[in-house]
């Protein structure tokens, strides 16, 4: 089992966005929280997809 590192940029990129929103003026605050819920939708969706993926095992792993 295993999270790729595209579903941790998105998680990551979600946390930016909400470390964001305190400096950002009011009227632009819903930019940061559709960026953070979009990016936190991705980050979900394809960690999913990397836990429900069966992985190929390569001869190195095989020999372990």
């Amino acid at each position: 089992m295993r999270i790729g590192r595209r579903s941790l940029f998105f998680a990551a990129l979600a946390l930016v966005c909400v470390l964001l929103l305190p400096p950002t003026p009011a009227e632009y605050r819903w930019v940061d929280l559709a960026a953070a819920g979009l990016s936190g939708f991705w980050a979900t969706m394809i960690g999913i997809e990397d836990l429900l993926t069966a992985r190929r095992s390569t001869r190195a792993q095989e020999r372990k």
